[in-house]
């Protein structure tokens, strides 16, 4: 079966897609929500090498473009040349990405998977055929994907003619969707001569609607026919081998209503003297969509009920309506419907809207084997959809016997200070019948942690001594992580393990609970984290920077030496001279993101006797990301201060939200004061628009 391929991959990228919310599902009112799917656009759909003499070399280079809502995740990609060595091929990202080794002549594959494509971008593969010898060469690439036709599989085949002039005009069908009346779209049409031999283009013709029209280099071919004698200005007649023109073509209705056209292209092709590209746009019949066109359960437990969601889509022009779901009589009684996730029949999606996703509604399968074997179904959806009103999906489930997985923690408490480094190992783990009896995946998952904390499991950090500065993602095949502990508070994680048949520890309620307490042990700690709503993501090299200060009750201003504690001075010599015990101590200090900073002091000073407080400060230092110089603007700080292990103030009192917005660079936040030894904290919060 094919897309039984992989499954480890396959399942990784499964992870993946529910952890970006692929999957649709119903609110509790019965209503839809936003279905996020990905979905293909391949160009052009066949790699065509002309005739190569020995030595020479030639490219050809396939478009594949997530056309749809979600990431499209690609698990693998196969070159299949038949153990060819005459084959490499490469990739990069959008038009303008670098180039970068994909599979070599080989077959050493140099993908990272899971390969991400987010939607609207673009992969580019290119293939380098360089002959050793004259006898004919093909194969194809293979692609497993998260894309719901054909089981996630797309296969290109790779083809070498052996003709003079040789037409490819690609994508052989457009379908504008919805534009409204007055607007317009343009969509590119790709013309190659994958021949020999120059292709002469004699002219286009466009039949149907009015409202599309082509256009090369903004010029009508139809009009000005001269733009074809040249089509690629290379100062030849006709289009060279190997070269290309695009046709873009336009639509804009002054109406509302479905259109279709055709656009012929006749050549010099002896093959093909017209090739004809059909246009379609505001289609106004319904139409039904089925994600996944098959419902698998891979492994299921004997007597225990697995479940799997179908989503209903409305892809055309006019609402579907959904008349009858069942399960058809000669299916194993293995198989149910989630009766609470159907909808009330008939049951309506309204058309889909330009711009919009898609209409949707989803369904849940049950599966329950009784015996361990292969089950066999299929579920039937009948509705008003145009040429489709029954639509069949085939229902496979294999009942196993398997024992569950069981998560264990060899320490499920920590008793730490701020700053520490736990080390997580679930090496005690069992799977009765798995391989050596372990468990072949372990998942360490945050469930709670503190306000602000961005700590995350790592397999090891980059440098064990600055681990606030990250590591490497955590690697699922080991047991152990390592977790910085970068804020005062409880974290609770969870080990999630899983077996050879990828039944987890999760769906058989067993995961292991890990508690880290986290308690400074320092007479005063202060922590700043912060937040920026316009950076998407704060655990990256670039970002906003804000500063914490702790300024002597014996100074005169901020950012004075030795009497402010901060960057610039992270570690003054306060009280007995050359004394580092009551010295205060900036223990981190983050340039890039959302913090932590944390100043610690373990023998504060008398305050009553120096008369002054210790006070504490915010300085929004850097509102622009340090490689783009792109404005971030407001950030919100948040501030703690522990007393003796404890928090004693976080700006919450009173009409205090917790928090304080730094709307600009330079600002600066006059918090609090600290008195000593009376232990009291007083909100100060004055706020200044340029730096005291």
């Amino acid at each position: 079966m094919q897309n039984a391929i992989k499954w480890s991959r396959l399942a990784l990228c499964a992870l993946v897609v529910g952890g970006l919310g692929g999957l649709t599902a119903c609110d509790d009112g019965g209503g839809l929500v936003e279905s996020r799917t990905a979905s293909m656009q391949i160009t052009p759909s066949t790699l065509v090498f002309p005739k190569v003499q020995p030595g020479g070399q030639e490219e050809r280079e396939v478009e594949v473009r997530n056309v749809g809502t979600g990431d499209l995740l690609i698990a693998d990609i196969a070159l299949n040349v038949g153990g060819s060595t005459e084959f490499e091929l490469f990739y990069r990202r959008n038009q303008d990405g670098e180039q970068t080794p994909g599979i070599a002549s080989d077959g050493s594959d140099g993908f990272a998977y899971p390969f991400r494509v987010p939607a609207g971008e673009t992969l580019l593969l290119n293939v380098v055929f360089t002959p050793e010898t004259e006898e004919p060469r093909g194969g194809e690439i293979v692609l497993e994907t998260n894309v719901a036709e054909n089981g996630g599989i797309a296969v290109i085949p790779i083809e070498q003619s052996d003709v003079g002039a040789e037409i490819n005009v690609s994508p052989p069908t457009v379908d504008f969707g919805r534009v409204a009346a007055e607007e317009e779209n343009v969509f590119p049409v790709t013309v190659t001569n994958i021949g020999q031999v120059n292709l002469t283009i004699d002219q286009m013709l466009l039949n149907g609607s009015q409202d599309f029209t082509p256009l090369i280099d903004g010029k009508d071919p139809r009009r000005q026919p001269d733009i074809l004698i040249d089509p690629d200005n290379d100062g030849t007649d006709g289009l060279s081998a190997g070269a290309s023109f695009v046709i873009n073509v336009r639509y804009a209705p002054l109406v509302e209503g479905p259109d279709r056209g055709e656009l012929s292209i006749f050549s010099s092709d002896p093959n093909r003297p017209e090739v004809i590209v059909s246009l379609s746009a505001n289609g106004a019949t319904p139409c039904i969509d089925v994600n996944p066109d098959a419902v698998e359960f891979r492994t299921s437990l004997v007597n225990r009920t697995d479940s799997r969601p179908l989503n209903i889509t409305s892809c055309g022009g006019s609402p579907l309506s959904i008349e009858q779901i069942f399960i058809a009589e000669d299916s194993d009684p293995a198989f149910e419907l989630d009766a609470d996730s159907l909808p009330e029949l008939p049951a309506e999606l309204p058309a889909a809207a330009e711009q919009a996703p898609l209409p949707s509604r989803a369904i849940r399968v049950q599966f329950t084997p009784r015996e361990q074997r292969i089950y066999n179904g299929k579920l039937i959806i009948v509705s008003n959809a145009a040429g489709e009103p029954s639509k069949e999906i085939s229902l496979l489930g294999r009942g196993v016997l398997n024992a569950c997985p069981q998560a264990r923690a060899v320490q499920d408490e920590f008793q730490v200070v701020p700053l520490d480094v736990v080390t997580l190992d679930g090496s005690i783990s069992i799977d009765q019948d798995g391989p050596n009896n372990q468990p072949v995946e372990y998942e360490w998952v945050i469930v709670n942690s503190p306000d602000g904390s961005s700590s995350q499991p790592y397999e090891r950090f980059f440098n064990n001594q600055q681990p606030a500065n990250g590591g490497e993602q955590d690697d699922r095949t080991t047991p152990t992580a390592q977790f910085f502990v970068d804020l005062a508070g409880t974290y609770t994680l969870e080990l999630r393990v899983r077996d050879n048949l990828g039944l987890g520890s999760i769906e058989c309620e067993n995961p292991a609970v890990v508690t880290i307490i986290a308690q400074p042990d320092q007479a005063i700690l202060i922590q700043l984290v912060w937040s920026t709503p316009t950076d998407p993501d704060e655990t990256d090299g670039g970002g906003t920077d804000l500063d914490l200060h702790m300024l002597h009750p014996n100074a005169d201003s901020w950012f004075s030496s030795p009497n402010d504690c901060y960057f610039e001075n992270p570690v003054p010599d306060w009280g007995q001279l050359e004394n580092p015990a009551d010295d205060p101590s900036l223990d981190i200090d983050d340039i890039n993101g959302s913090g932590p900073e944390n100043i610690s002091l373990n023998i504060p000073e008398n305050t009553e006797v120096l008369g002054a407080p210790y006070l504490i400060g915010v300085h929004y230092y850097s509102s622009q990301d340090r490689l783009t110089q792109f404005e971030y603007g407001p950030s919100i700080a948040k501030l703690r201060i522990f007393i003796d292990g404890d928090l004693a103030w976080d700006f919450t009192e009173d009409d205090n939200p917790g928090e304080r917005e730094m709307q600009a660079q330079d600002h600066f936040w006059d918090a609090a004061q600290i008195d000593w030894p009376s232990r009291r904290v007083t909100t100060r919060n004055q706020y200044s628009e340029q730096r005291p």
